[in-house]
């Protein structure tokens, strides 16, 4: 049964409910929802409550509206319940542990796609993208961080698989806080790093994905340890 909404935070309560009751199954995929009067006499707020929480319901592809019939809960609320909540928990604080063994989980299986599926000409895209970085190493003066996660964004994008790409993307944003201290670094550890990306692309030229993956590992631990975002 759902509960008055919290007198403070009405919006918010209702919307938290209705999400609920998809998730626990009451509401099942597919399935019609009472109309915004009976909603509004269950959760006893104002219809305009009520049609607030169902605008960014919609919003959120959880429910649908059929002209004529009602509206519906979406045939794939359950994912988007899910994505939803994905996100939020990565934008929340999360241990640097947990981000740096999903990125080594997901850097290591795009070098292995990158074997498979790379052509000559998307490996010589990867290695202008060294040489982009090296130039970037030697004027560290360079305010613009994009170059630096370059290297890996390409070689997931060359990789194949679009979901991973997302992935990536978003725990390195979670990751950007410490990238300021790439300014810091001396020369040579800056070029360390980019003879580990030489030596990663050398490996997928050859189709090596024994040590490929074992170098990506060491790289990104390697990185870890060079930003000191050790808990």
């Amino acid at each position: 049964m759902f509960k008055p909404a919290n007198k403070s935070t009405l919006y918010e309560d209702v919307l938290k409910q209705i999400l609920e009751a998809v998730k626990n199954g009451r509401w099942n995929p597919g399935e019609k929802i009472p109309g915004e009067l009976s909603l509004a006499e269950k959760f006893q707020v104002s219809r305009n409550c009520i049609r607030e929480a169902l605008k960014a319901l919609s919003i959120l592809n959880i429910i649908e509206a059929r002209p004529g019939q009602g509206t519906f809960i979406s045939e794939d609320a359950l994912c988007q319940i899910t994505n939803r909540e994905l996100t939020e928990h990565l934008s929340e604080k999360v241990s640097v542990m947990e981000l740096m063994e999903i990125r080594i989980m997901l850097e290591t299986q795009t070098v292995l796609w990158a074997i498979e599926r790379a052509s000559d000409d998307e490996l010589e895209r990867l290695k202008a993208i060294i040489e982009k970085e090296r130039q970037f190493g030697r004027d560290l003066s360079k305010s613009s961080l994009q170059p630096r996660a370059e290297f890996h964004r390409i070689l997931a994008e060359i990789a194949g698989n679009s979901l991973a790409v997302k992935f990536l993307n978003s725990i390195r944003e979670e990751l950007n806080a410490q990238r300021h201290r790439y300014l810091d670094l001396p020369l040579d550890t800056w070029e360390g790093l980019m003879n580990e990306h030489e030596l990663i692309l050398d490996l997928i030229s050859r189709r090596d994905p024994v040590k490929a993956v074992k170098v990506m590992k060491d790289h990104v631990l390697r990185m870890k340890e060079v930003l000191n975002t050790g808990e």
